[in-house]
């Protein structure tokens, strides 16, 4: 048996993308680096703890109020358990918001429970339902254009990976990116 055939991988130093490409023989992409500049995190309640200013109750409401910034202004936006407590509606305005203040070339960075999981389910106030095409579908749709602005979506997914130590607690992680 010839086992030369197929381009070596190096078992040294495994780490996920290592694993993903051993697995499913696929490239994930790498994760991309936020650009120097300001960084939001939105549900923080005012939280310093990443390093950016955090945004949540009882001082910011969305979409009672916009994100703080000027166009094309943040390097990155982080939304870690937040998008699913906003309706289909109001999540659609955030990314809007968010696409407004990235400046290109800016990150948004999220974590949220998929939609086949038990967690997504768990929290009564869990408002909308996300799944690995959520983002895809709406970026590429015009029928999700908030406002009407007539406009394509200048977000693009760049990296998504369903994941979670047991099934229950299946998370969407992923990089949206600002063209």
């Amino acid at each position: 048996m010839n086992f030369d055939n197929k381009p070596k991988i190096s078992l040294n130093n495994m780490n996920f993308e290592k694993l993903f490409k051993m697995g499913l023989d696929r490239n994930l992409p790498a994760l991309l680096d936020p650009k120097e500049g300001p960084s939001i995190g939105l549900g923080e309640s005012g939280s310093k703890r990443w390093g950016h200013m955090g945004l949540g109750l009882p001082d910011w409401v969305w979409p009672r109020d916009n994100i703080p910034a000027k166009d094309d202004s943040v390097a990155i936006v982080h939304a870690y358990h937040f998008m699913e407590h906003l309706t289909g509606e109001e999540a659609i305005q955030l990314l809007a918001e968010v696409e407004r203040v990235l400046m290109p070339g800016g990150i948004f960075q999220f974590c949220i429970p998929y939609a086949k999981a038990e967690i997504a389910f768990q929290d009564l106030t869990h408002k909308s339902f996300w799944t690995e095409s959520s983002f895809r579908m709406l970026m590429q749709n015009p029928y999700y254009d908030p406002s009407n602005r007539g406009q394509p979506w200048r977000l693009r997914q760049h990296y998504l990976v369903i994941a979670g130590i047991v099934e229950r607690n299946l998370c969407l992680l992923g990089q949206l990116v600002k063209e």
